[in-house]
């Protein structure tokens, strides 16, 4: 099926694209990678008279290395963030998220702020970013804001960006001495397809014992869930009593729904054995 015919705008800066959003209202839409948008817009799903094209504008593609993290544009790909090298050495846990998206033709085209701004419960990225204290960085008619990625996502496939708004870049803090993430995911139907569910676990300790326990978890609720609660793991050893009480807490925060990869009953299975492989993971197994 082919796409109606649309009006291609080309900004030359962010401040130009706010403009044209804010001209064009409700028919115009931003477009980076395309790689979900283009395929709804043949589906007949969704129309648009005016894509704002984020290609166009210049320093939206950069990954650098600051003092106190990694910086990731909007318009880094997948791929970008799956291979760099100053990602892979300080934050392993986000390329292994990256990595697994889709199959590699998808991941060389779509982008990072794409992803996250498609906002779907499922994507592979938002529980290593959560678990990471990720920060999304933004620009709107009112100029620019941060907003943390735990306020970032408000529902199926609604984001804290306001009208006009883009999303620039993302910042992740390193990872603090004696620390380690994890990401894992579990697909029900093929390897490429949206996972089953996907979790991401970050530990540090101090003197052998948790310092600070996070899991976050995705296609467990209508957005990327962070676990709550979770301190009841500080100043203890991740034996089995701790593991069990973090399994309830994640028990009663998920609300999976049944679809074709697996019933509600089967998710909440597989939330409590991917949450505890993490752990073990986190507390000295496999990285």
């Amino acid at each position: 099926m082919t796409i109606r015919s649309f009006d291609l705008l080309q900004p030359r800066s962010l401040q130009e694209a706010v403009e044209l959003l804010q001209k064009h209202g409700d028919e115009s839409r931003l477009i980076a990678g395309g790689t979900t948008l283009v395929i709804l817009m043949k589906q007949r799903a969704l129309h648009y008279q005016y894509l704002v094209d984020l290609q166009s504008i210049p320093g939206l593609s950069q990954i650098s290395r600051e003092t106190d993290g990694v910086r990731i544009g909007a318009l880094v790909t997948h791929r970008m963030v799956e291979n760099s090298p100053a990602i892979r050495q300080a934050l392993p846990a986000l390329a292994e998220a990256f990595g697994h998206i889709g199959n590699r033709r998808v991941r060389q085209t779509a982008t990072v702020g794409g992803n996250l701004a498609h906002a779907d419960n499922r994507l592979d990225p938002p529980p290593a970013l959560l678990v990471l204290n990720a920060e999304i960085s933004v620009f709107g008619p009112k100029g620019s804001r941060s907003i943390t990625i735990k306020n970032f996502f408000q529902g199926m496939y609604e984001t804290a960006l306001a009208p006009g708004e883009i999303l620039v870049d993302v910042k992740v803090p390193y990872m603090p001495a004696d620390s380690r993430a994890v990401y894992l995911r579990y697909s029900a139907l093929s390897a490429n397809d949206w996972p089953c569910l996907g979790v991401a676990g970050f530990l540090s300790r101090a003197n052998g014992h948790c310092k600070d326990l996070r899991i976050a978890l995705g296609g467990m609720a209508p957005t990327p869930l962070s676990i709550g609660g979770l301190e009841l793991a500080n100043d203890k050893l991740l034996d089995q009593a701790v593991v069990d009480k973090v399994l309830e807490l994640v028990e009663q925060q998920i609300a999976p729904f049944s679809d074709l990869r697996g019933s509600e009953w089967y998710k909440r299975r597989m939330a409590r054995v991917f949450v505890k492989k993490a752990i073990e993971r986190l507390n000295g197994g496999p990285a």
